[in-house]
């Protein structure tokens, strides 16, 4: 039996709050991997490998918490976001036979929860460790009119570390009017642990991809995933090629997605029970290509289309949103 280990300790206060708020760490360690999320945007921070004497970051990292929390540049490496992830076109939001004005923050658009979305908020938590997993547990109360959501929105976002180096995380929400959410985790992934992510190779099952305009506003059509540049319906290079599409996942579930590092031997399959995966090649990351972003969720400006999958959540249901991110190690990083 292994036991997951569990730590917290405090990384700094913010600076855009009166008197500053405490930022925490997080951490799990199964003694081969090692996780730490920090409850400033319910952050992935790392997911480590040991690797002879040292470790290997697998996900991309803003040196310090002033770096997460300027608003310019940080492309919201690593983050929760929410209440509703990707782009909600012009702000304009109907819910419930009433549209809402959300608050813009992308030229006329809403992206990514607005200016002051759950990735700049200071969430509860706690660590607890256990035979055979540990998991991190993260929550936060927004209130109604919030960046211009009707209701308040009580949600939860746990990581979960497994003995057989299984990440699972959770999202959960409930809500007293009826609103939109769709969270994710904005994590890039980095296989080798640093330089680009370009030699990787990715498979995702999928055979469309939601159409957009220059600005990655949805049309309301769907595409055959050849046309996206890099058919990812068999594993193929990622190279030099910028991606940056919404596929559309085949339902039933099994595996949505495989990253390989051929030079490193390691692989990350991810499992959901999302819609849509967005495929990000970091273009305009700190480090450009620093990472691949794979962000599992609702598909974008899902109210403004009324043949998307709903993203409404109602009084009464609860939003549930899990991934799995499953490593195959090599015998090496032992």
């Amino acid at each position: 039996m292994t036991t997951v280990r569990a730590w917290n300790r405090c990384v700094g206060h913010t600076a855009d709050e009166p008197r500053g708020r405490a930022v925490h760490e997080y951490g799990l360690d199964n003694g081969r991997m090692r996780v730490a999320v920090w409850n400033y945007g319910a952050t992935l921070v790392e997911v480590s490998v040991a690797n002879s004497g040292s470790r290997t970051n697998l996900v991309v990292r803003l040196p310090d918490l002033t770096a997460y929390e300027q608003r310019a540049g940080r492309a919201y490496v690593g983050s929760t976001m929410g209440r509703y992830a990707r782009i909600v076109a012009q702000g304009r939001a109907p819910v419930a036979g009433r549209v809402h004005r959300l608050a813009l923050n992308e030229g006329s658009h809403h992206i990514h929860g607005g200016p002051r979305g759950f990735d700049a908020r200071v969430w509860d938590g706690q660590a607890v460790g256990g035979p055979d997993a540990g998991r991190i547990t993260l929550s936060l109360d927004s209130p109604d009119g919030d960046q211009g959501y009707p209701g308040r929105l009580h949600c939860t976002a746990t990581f979960e570390l497994h003995a057989d180096d299984r990440l699972v995380v959770r999202y959960g929400a409930t809500t007293d009017r009826p609103t939109l959410c769709g969270l994710t985790l904005h994590a890039f992934w980095n296989l080798v642990g640093g330089g680009t992510a370009d030699g990787h190779t990715l498979e995702v099952n999928a055979d469309a991809v939601i159409e957009t305009d220059a600005r990655f506003v949805p049309t309301g059509r769907l595409l055959s995933v050849s046309g996206c540049g890099l058919d990812p319906r068999e594993a193929r290079s990622l190279g030099p090629m910028a991606l940056d599409h919404c596929l559309v996942l085949r339902p039933g579930g099994g595996t949505a997605a495989v990253l390989r590092d051929p030079a490193s031997g390691r692989t990350l399959r991810l499992r959901t029970n999302q819609p849509g995966l967005a495929v990000y090649s970091g273009d305009h990351l700190p480090r450009p290509r620093a990472g691949l972003c794979l962000q599992p969720g609702a598909w974008p400006d899902a109210p403004n289309h009324p043949t998307f999958p709903s993203a409404v959540l109602l009084p009464g249901r609860i939003y549930t949103h899990v991934t799995t991110y499953a490593f195959d190690l090599p015998r090496t990083t032992v």
